[in-house]
């Protein structure tokens, strides 16, 4: 056989070998359905359903590489300006889109100060750097009071275009140096799957493990095994009996372990961070391998189906739009819950995404601006998108404090003067008064140190946010610790000293519900509700009593109320009522065996008839954002309501005449 014949031998080969499988689209629906389930909440059980993104990196390594192997066999290099421009043509279009609707709801709808952040997500969105723009900002206390980003999930599009813009360079240099032969090439795979394996490991943190997430070095190795198995497939394939029967039985072991990992797996379980990820990807290639290669698999049967294919089709419409829908189409503002509003999100979703796929993606694919027209659309596009960016999120107004604060910060509030100005038949309160506490009680600190200057008193409030006024390491609702705990715990001591011997109050107002977490204590777990996490509460709880109390002044808990509903962010849920109330009681209990406690039972002045706690009391909206905290004309109304409480608790008995 000549030489031409052999390369044409080869040419055919290869791109027989890398043809359009119809299952490939099945598994990219697999990939999109599972993450849709995991951040709709509509498939109970399903924890590992975010590995959907991991699925489509090894998708995107595998495909990517056998296109370029593919062109480097036909014409010995790669033209990678129309590379990266066909990329363009697929990727922009759509994102540009979707940019443009969450400009338009961010005029609309979004609260001022959510504006500045939401032109940072969508510019570095705009520009395929979110990840790096999300470890920059840091996970932050701002997150669990805020409305979610619409672009949060825009991470792995930003690593996928990374890939994309450096990865053909890498496939073209190395197969120049290698004279087309793919061994240099697998071994740059496999040097790097190890290397990013190592860099997730060393930067795993297991209280915020956002950097070896998000992080393109951390991640690489998911997109290197799907591209490793296409360097493989592109000189080997299962041609023997023996060797199909192989590939069936690690693909169907593979298909097991994806399904058990979708189910069962924990965003923060610590074992993917050292090598599970890679564990799962190298499994995902085997799904890949078994559906590729030409047997009577029931795993491809199932993948080829027409329906399931056009999931796939549409995939990438569905992971753009499925987000910012979960975030806009919320229970406050549709008015629906539960699986109501889950079908609400996906029939919405898969209409637009559908809208998307056949009106703006496969035109664009098919040819429309092509040519010098693109070469002009192309930038003013994202020219124009960038404008209207900065448009819609104009006037951009600062967060409250608590929700910019560090958790190691202090932030006070203090009477500016002290003028009485109620009349003498009012109480009086002691002086000088401390309130400690969490950010909730922030909400409510320069209200009351303005209406205790009203009546005289000397009032400072000296809170930290995110943390509550005990040792020990917080934990999540899934009884992980919370990323900023240690700093809480280990500064909690000297944060109660150091105020007592600043202040020297006459009396301590502790306001915080952080008490009502599981924590670590000394390495061991304690589930909050448990009789061993009360024990544990009770002596916690005494360890910073005595040191508030150490220069004689009144202890008074304040309980805390469950949260408004119809807040803005449609948070609260019955179980987080349930361990408000049942911390409430364990400072009852706590007041109860330590007489010279004595407990102001805020909730009651907030939510008078008990749960569910109205939105409105008094005519009043007192916590608008979260249903927890206190703002608008909300700490106006509480403070004079909670002094008035408090001077009537502490008023001396009288006794009956006679």
């Amino acid at each position: 056989m000549t030489a031409s014949a052999n390369l044409t031998k080869t040419i055919h080969d290869s791109a027989k070998h890398f043809e359009y499988k119809p299952a490939l689209d099945g598994l990219r629906a697999v990939a999109v359905l599972s993450v849709m389930a995991y951040h709709f909440g509509g498939a109970d059980g399903l924890d590992g359903g975010f590995l959907g993104v991991d699925m489509f990196f090894v998708l995107s390594g595998y495909l990517i590489t056998s296109l370029l192997l593919v062109e480097w066999t036909r014409h010995q290099t790669i033209a990678l300006a129309a590379f990266w421009g066909r990329r363009a043509r697929r990727l922009l279009p759509a994102i540009l889109v979707v940019l443009i609707a969450i400009a338009l709801w961010a005029k609309i709808d979004a609260a001022t100060d959510r504006l500045d952040i939401l032109r940072g997500d969508m510019l570095w969105t705009l520009f395929y750097g979110t990840n790096w723009h999300f470890i920059g900002s840091g996970q932050s206390y701002f997150d669990l009071f805020s409305e979610a980003s619409p672009l949060r999930h825009a991470w792995s599009l930003a690593i996928e275009e990374q890939f994309y813009l450096v990865w053909p360079l890498v496939v073209f240099v190395t197969l120049r140096i290698a004279r087309g032969r793919t061994v240099l090439l697998a071994a740059v795979c496999g040097v790097g799957i190890v290397a990013s394996g190592l860099v997730m490991a060393t930067l795993f943190d297991s209280a915020d493990p956002s950097r070896a997430y998000y992080g393109t070095d951390a991640r690489a190795s998911q997109l290197l095994v799907g591209a490793l198995l296409a360097v493989g497939l592109n000189r080997w394939a299962a041609r023997n009996r023996s060797q199909r029967i192989a590939v069936q039985a690690v693909g169907y072991l593979s298909v097991i372990f994806c399904l058990w990992a979708f189910v069962f797996v924990g965003d923060k379980s610590a074992w993917l961070y050292y090598g599970g990820f890679i564990l799962f990807a190298v499994a995902t290639a085997a799904i890949i391998l078994l559906v590729i290669t030409p047997v009577k698999s029931p795993v491809t049967r199932v993948l080829s189906v027409g329906w399931i294919r056009w999931i796939g089709a549409i995939s990438y419409g569905l992971y753009l739009w499925h987000w910012p829908l979960q975030v806009v189409l919320s229970e406050n503002r549709t008015g629906l819950s539960g699986w109501t509003l889950t079908i609400v999100k996906v029939a919405a979703t898969f209409g637009i995404a559908s809208l998307s796929y056949y009106l703006i993606e496969m035109p664009i694919r098919r040819g429309f601006f092509k040519g010098r027209a693109a070469k002009i659309i192309a930038p003013a596009s994202l020219v124009a998108v960038a404008l209207i960016t900065l448009g819609a999120t104009a006037g951009g107004t600062a967060a409250p404090r608590f929700l910019r604060a560090a958790p190691d910060k202090i932030l006070k509030s203090s009477t500016p003067s002290v003028v009485t100005t109620l009349p003498t038949a009012t109480p009086s309160l002691p002086s000088p008064i401390l309130l400690v506490g969490d950010s909730v009680a922030d909400t409510l600190g320069f209200a009351l140190a303005v209406e205790a200057g009203r009546r005289g008193v000397i009032f400072t409030a000296a809170v930290r946010s995110g943390c509550g006024l005990i040792t020990g390491l917080p934990t999540d609702a899934k009884g992980l610790e919370v990323p900023w705990g240690r700093t809480c715990s280990d500064g909690t001591i000297d944060y109660l000293t150091g105020q007592i011997e600043e202040n020297n109050p006459a009396l301590v107002l502790w306001s915080s519900s952080w008490e009502s977490s599981g924590r670590f204590v000394d390495g061991q777990y304690y589930e909050f509700g448990t009789p061993q996490a009360d024990a544990m509460l009770f002596n916690l709880i005494d360890q910073s009593a005595k040191i508030l109390e150490s220069r004689g002044a009144q202890l008074v808990l304040v309980t805390n109320p469950p949260r408004a509903q119809n807040n803005d962010l449609g948070y609260g849920s019955a179980q987080e009522d349930a361990r408000i109330e049942h911390l409430n009681l364990l400072f009852q209990k706590y007041a109860f065996s330590h007489p010279e406690v004595r407990i102001l039972d805020l909730a009651a002045i907030v939510c008078p008839k008990g749960t569910p706690c109205p939105e409105y009391v008094g005519g009043v909206r007192l916590r608008p954002r979260d249903g927890g905290h206190y703002e608008g004309d909300g700490p106006a109304w509480v403070a004079p309501q909670l002094l008035d409480a408090l001077a009537k608790l502490l008023a001396p008995v009288k006794q009956p005449a006679g």
